[in-house]
């Protein structure tokens, strides 16, 4: 019988599609276990089959009186009770300790606070927000220091590593150094696979080569441990009332206003926990991050390999970007780096473009439809028609 977090894991793996004998090797279980498990529609306790109670009968009184003053500790208790003659088992007096602790200390844990410099701690948001009246979904990356509580956030299209790395380098830009180690959620950017207690971990190994560039040690939590990482969850949240029911004019405006309210709202209001302000504290830790100045940034681009369709469109993350007219049917390089498009031919940069906000948008240049047309002015365009005319037609209407 497995735990009922391992359990909660399997079923977790099984409906994003992994292979059941891909879940036994990551989490060390035989995939006959597995499938029994993905047959279960909830997880089963381990029940033991009780033995030793009827030894432990005379000593119920004893024991419950004892239980507080030995701080619900099994083996004090054993030990009390063979001085009085019991002659049953550790195990018995451990199974009857384990539910009268829990139901005295429910729900208990320690907040762990971690020292000056030490540690950071990274994760991803979602939330919808409006820019020029049109409702668009964006992620926000956060970045809080354990210490100070100190943050950094940004909003992003995606998730993506190149994304995801760009935000850890301007983090350190602001901050003026890294932190020892950072804390991370189960991502794919971070880690492809693991098994349950994090003995294995199969790092990204893109990601693993930007830890070591700064210096840093990543450490994945433990999966169903969200208090693990308290902090920056509650940054997230924290960031996410701050955009509720604001309206921007783009992306780039929505990122000025976030970080003029962290600098001016987040770093000098008095924290919940620490009950001081996150830029003050934050002077305590500064001189005890790593430094980085002296190293280039680390950056990764998107790219993209597309053949220039008739229409002298590039498709690139659902948007369509022109290109001259000389390009159509060849081989072109996409590559995007923050809100610039750039597309390149056998390594000749050919086109910059701004990126697309939104999704199913496009970037067209007149120019580069020049020799198509006898005007460049006279593009084609497509007529937007109602549904309605398209059903007439079907009905044998006459256009």
């Amino acid at each position: 019988m497995v735990k009922g977090d391992i359990w909660h894991e399997i079923h977790s793996r099984h409906k994003l599609k992994e292979s059941k004998k891909s879940i036994g090797r990551a989490l060390g279980l035989d995939v006959r276990t597995v499938r029994k498990i993905l047959r279960q529609k909830e997880p089963r306790p381990y029940e033991r089959k009780k033995r030793g109670s009827a030894a432990l009968a005379p000593f119920l009184g004893f024991i419950r009186e004892r239980l507080a003053a030995v701080g619900y500790c099994a083996r004090s208790i054993f030990e009390e009770l063979q001085g009085r003659g019991y002659e049953g088992s550790y195990d018995a007096v451990k199974r009857l300790v384990s539910p009268l602790r829990k139901e005295a200390f429910p729900d208990a844990t320690v907040r762990f606070e971690t020292p000056p410099g030490r540690q950071a701690q990274v994760d991803w948001g979602q939330c919808w927000t409006t820019f020029d009246g049109k409702k668009t979904k964006i992620h926000i990356f956060v970045f809080t220091l354990g210490y100070s509580r100190r943050m950094y956030a940004t909003a992003t299209r995606d998730e993506k590593l190149p994304a995801f790395i760009r935000g850890h380098v301007e983090a350190f830009d602001l901050f003026g150094g890294v932190p020892h180690e950072i804390l991370y959620d189960n991502l794919k950017s971070v880690v492809l696979a693991r098994d349950f207690d994090g003995s294995r971990i199969q790092w990204n190994a893109q990601f693993w080569d930007f830890c070591g560039y700064y210096g840093f040690r990543p450490r994945p939590h433990k999966p169903y441990r969200p208090q693990t990482k308290g902090k920056v969850e509650s940054g997230v949240k924290y960031v996410k009332r701050f955009l509720r029911g604001k309206e921007f004019a783009s992306l780039e405006h929505l990122n000025e206003v976030l970080a003029e309210w962290i600098a001016n709202v987040a770093d000098q209001r008095i924290h919940g926990t620490t009950h001081r302000m996150p830029a003050e504290v934050f002077l305590e830790e500064r001189d005890l991050l790593l430094p980085h100045q002296a190293k280039p940034a680390y950056t990764i681009q998107d790219r993209a390999v597309r053949i220039v369709s008739r229409d002298c469109l590039v498709a690139f993350e659902t948007n369509r970007y022109s290109v001259p007219l000389s390009l159509v049917g060849r081989q072109v390089e996409v590559q995007a780096e923050g809100e610039i498009v750039r597309i390149f031919h056998k390594g000749e940069l050919r086109v910059t473009h701004d990126r697309c906000r939104s999704s199913y948008e496009m970037r067209i240049e007149k120019a580069h439809y020049a020799g198509l047309y006898k005007s460049a002015d006279r593009l084609p365009e497509v007529e937007v028609r109602d549904l309605a005319y398209y059903e007439d037609l079907l009905q044998g209407g006459a256009l």
